[in-house]
């Protein structure tokens, strides 16, 4: 009778695949979430800097004041600097700071050249993700000027880390500047 070795592993070389499979993911996963807290801070900076874009290039393209501010119902201004909770982008022709009251019946303002109307909404942060800011808005100009000087708003990461925040800038010239920053 001819014996045959069969293939296949034996106990030691099992054991030792699994401590190594599990050294590499203990040192892998903490570097997989800093990855991923990163995008999604990247992500969440490139839509505001997106909705200050759209601001700008409304103001000019319309030859009209436009305003981007911090909103908690996506209907109107909340007030405050504190920019996580959402921001609206309208045209401002009444020159108010304020979304113009819409025509009786309608829900939201048409994009009319005689009245206010919604250019853009966003919604809350994704995760506890904070915006703050001295300013409750930004207006800006038809020249595409920022009306409201240098403005700058903060953003960072919840449970923030190293360099986990990022400061965008708006210049007088109307623009936009994103820096990675130490957390605060």
């Amino acid at each position: 009778m001819n014996m045959e070795r069969e293939n296949g592993f034996t106990l030691i070389e099992l054991l030792i695949s699994i401590v190594i499979v599990t050294t590499l993911l203990a040192m892998g996963v903490p570097s997989f979430k800093d990855f991923l807290k990163n995008n999604r801070l990247r992500a969440q900076a490139n839509a505001l800097v997106t909705g200050l874009q759209v601001a700008r290039s409304e103001a000019v393209k319309r030859g009209t004041d436009t305003v981007i501010c911090a909103s908690s119902n996506l209907t109107s201004c909340t007030g405050s600097g504190d920019w996580d909770k959402g921001w609206i982008v309208f045209s401002d022709l009444n020159n108010t700071g304020t979304l113009g009251v819409p025509d009786v019946g309608s829900t939201a303002p048409l994009c009319e050249d005689t009245e206010d109307c919604m250019l853009q909404t966003s919604g809350a942060l994704s995760g506890k993700h904070k915006i703050t800011s001295t300013a409750a808005n930004l207006r800006f100009l038809p020249t595409g000027l920022a009306n409201n000087g240098n403005f700058t708003l903060n953003l960072v990461a919840d449970k923030c880390e190293r360099n986990q925040a990022r400061k965008i800038q708006v210049t007088l010239q109307g623009h936009t500047i994103v820096t990675q920053q130490a957390c605060p």
